[in-house]
């Protein structure tokens, strides 16, 4: 397959998995290292088998999206195989494919351990102002984590907060407008009462 170019002629990337919504900021402020990310993803989508899923991002609705999905194997919590869905801005879809590259091989703890540097060296620079996307990159991961330990290993939340803590009101969950286990959290909360 030939390597695809991103440029400032390229119309929006509209793909099944991979929908840029709007020209965010000049292509050209974007590295050619984020462009070239986007332009040859192979992770996209659901993996077979997939046993995890989260979904953050801007507004309920959806305008900066980040979802991914991965098959972890429940007999020693390795990530093996992590598919994403990302639309927005190039720089949330280029923090989702960074992320699916990055996950495989990895441990729920090496997993949660993942930085906003640490995805940055992977997608590159990010333009100033799509930034936030990092920070939903990291609260990806802790969802996709957390999802797995509420599904898989049906933990209450105590023990998830063991896990993956829920910090409320933080920086972080501010900005995170739309958080999967956040409504995780709140549906167990709820439980038989809602």
């Amino acid at each position: 397959m030939a390597k695809q170019h991103l440029t400032e002629d390229t119309p929006l990337l509209r793909t099944p998995d991979m929908y840029q919504i709007e020209n965010d900021a000049p292509i050209t402020e974007y590295a050619d290292q984020t462009l070239d990310l986007i332009a040859d993803a192979r992770t996209t989508g659901v993996p077979e088998g997939a046993n995890a899923f989260c979904s953050v991002g801007k507004e309920k609705r959806g305008t900066v999206q980040m979802q991914l999905f991965a098959r972890i194997d429940p007999a020693s919590d390795t990530f093996e195989q992590v598919g994403f869905r990302s639309h927005g801005c190039l720089a949330a879809i280029a923090c989702a494919a960074a992320l699916s590259q990055m996950l495989p091989g990895k441990s729920l703890e090496e997993a949660l351990s993942i930085t906003r540097s640490d995805i940055e060296a992977v997608t590159g620079p990010i333009p100033k102002g799509r930034d936030y996307t990092l920070f939903y990159g990291v609260e990806a991961v802790k969802a996709l984590v957390g999802d797995y330990v509420l599904r898989e290993k049906k933990v209450d939340l105590a023990a998830l907060d063991q896990v993956v803590r829920c910090e409320r009101m933080s920086m972080e969950c501010l900005l995170t407008e739309n958080c999967s286990l956040r409504d995780s959290r709140v549906d167990v909360e709820l439980g038989d009462n809602w």
